[in-house]
This record gives structure tokens, C-alpha cells and sequence, in this order.
């Protein structure tokens, strides 16, 4: 994606936080509950 390790990181992030604050929108408006669970 890109050379530089510490930015291409820091993109994948911020991609995935996106995506995150989207899903607890739609859920939210929805009425449903959104559980984040710690991955390890």
C-alpha cells in the first residue's frame, strides 16, 4: 500500500475506525447494541 510501514499502519487504522463508527451508527439507529470485543 505504501512504503513507509508507520504510515501505511496508521492508514489501515484509521480505515478500520471508520468502518467501526459506521457499524455503531447504523446500530444505534437501528435500535440494536454494538459490542466491540478486545481481539486477544
Amino acid at each position: 500500500m505504501v512504503k513507509n510501514r508507520k504510515l501505511s499502519r496508521a492508514i489501515s487504522d484509521f480505515g478500520w475506525r471508520q468502518f467501526r463508527i459506521l457499524l455503531e451508527e447504523k446500530a444505534e439507529k437501528c435500535g440494536k447494541e454494538f459490542r466491540v470485543i478486545d481481539r486477544w
